[in-house]
């Protein structure tokens, strides 16, 4: 009994053997082995820089630092830019008053020298218009009798001391006092009547005319003021103030571009500059090198079906035979590359390939970008023929 139980057990373990053999060789064909893609470490560049240029001032980092996001790494000279910024701000204040001036309008005391001014305007027209008054004609007319007396009695003088000079009792200083005199009274005599003429003639229609040129300018003055400054006044003032705040904010920015940071953590590949350097502006002052690295390897198109996003993968390079370092597949290239001219057969097709991107998961600093590297992915079943 104990044979045949025995010969029953032999032969379920010979099918179950039959059977895991079968299984495993319909898997094993179905799938393929691990697929493995050469390729060069790759790092992101940032090539960092200034708007403006100048003359550099401190260099604060070496080649090889690392620095983090937010970190001075180059500071330029200020002081012209800083100069800029207070005759800004000088300007600013300026034209803000102005603005402030136009927008409370006409003091009280211009308005009433504006009214001043235009009464005065109105009163000199009215003179002008009138003429000339009774007793001012009156008085030129008593003026010009007056001075033709004088006259008359210088000149009675003059040719009485004349005669005398002539017989030699007096002297010829006193004879050129009463001619000199005489003279005088003469001119005196001429001026008052010109005044009576002129005052008699009355005003002439050109300083009529002036008077009421004057008169109509005090009066439209006197109204501009009482009505203040105009809208556009106001309008011009508040663009030339926001002008000139635009100006401030484009110094204040290059300011800002006289300190060079670091956009994010990083390590300082290249920087060859020292304090006195002259730098040019939107020029690259340094190179930074970002911690984040990644494989780009390239597929056949045959193999391309058995790689998906985000799967892990293996990584090896040549500098630490043995380890293993873990990966990321980032992106798949939805265009092939090295593609032939005419691609017709099945055994052409395999000629083509496609990248893709493998990101490196923490290396703890072994790794550096330009190192050769083997990526392995892992085996996934193929693809269901039809």
């Amino acid at each position: 009994m104990q044979k045949h139980r025995a010969i029953w057990i032999a032969l379920a373990a010979g099918i179950l053997a039959v059977v895991a053999g079968g299984l495993y060789g319909l898997l094993s064909a179905q799938r393929d082995p691990p697929s493995t893609a050469s390729g060069n470490i790759e790092a992101d560049e940032i090539l960092v820089g200034s708007k403006v240029g100048g003359r550099v001032l401190k260099v604060l980092v070496r080649e090889g630092d690392r620095v983090h996001a937010g970190q001075v790494l180059i500071e330029l000279e200020r002081d012209e830019l800083e100069a800029r910024r207070a005759e800004a701000v000088g300007q600013i204040a300026q034209l803000q008053a102005a603005l402030d001036q136009l927008r409370r309008g006409s003091r009280p005391e211009e308005i009433a020298r504006a009214r001043a001014q235009a009464q005065q305007a109105l009163e000199n027209l009215a003179m002008v218009q009138t003429g000339p008054r009774p007793e001012e004609i009156r008085q030129a007319r008593a003026d010009v009798e007056a001075a033709r007396a004088e006259a008359q009695s210088a000149e009675a003088q003059a040719s009485r001391l004349e005669a005398l000079f002539a017989e030699g009792a007096v002297s010829v200083q006193e004879r050129d006092n009463a001619v000199s005199r005489r003279d005088t009274d003469r001119a005196r005599l001429e001026a008052a009547r010109q005044k009576l003429r002129l005052l008699e003639a009355g005003s002439r229609r050109e300083e009529v005319a002036i008077a009421e040129q004057r008169a109509r300018e005090a009066a439209a003055l006197q109204e501009q003021v009482e009505r203040g400054p105009r809208e556009e006044e106001i309008r011009q003032a508040q663009a030339a103030l926001a002008q000139a705040q635009a100006r401030l904010a484009v110094i204040k920015t290059q300011l800002d571009e006289t300190v060079i940071r670091a956009p994010r953590d990083a390590v300082v590949e290249v920087l060859d500059l020292r304090p006195g350097t002259l730098v040019a502006p939107n020029k690259p002052l340094a190179t930074l090198i970002e911690p984040d690295l990644w494989v780009r390897v390239y597929i056949p198109e045959d193999k391309l079906g058995r790689i998906h996003l985000g799967e892990p993968v293996a990584i090896q390079v040549d500098s630490f035979p043995g380890q293993r370092f873990s990966g990321t597949v980032e992106q798949i290239n939805r265009k092939a590359e090295f593609t032939p001219r005419n691609v017709q057969t099945p055994e052409e097709r395999v000629n083509q390939v496609f990248g893709v991107k493998v990101r490196l998961e923490d290396s703890g600093g072994l790794l550096r970008a330009g190192m050769a590297a083997d990526v392995t992915f892992s085996p996934h079943p193929a693809p269901p023929r039809p």
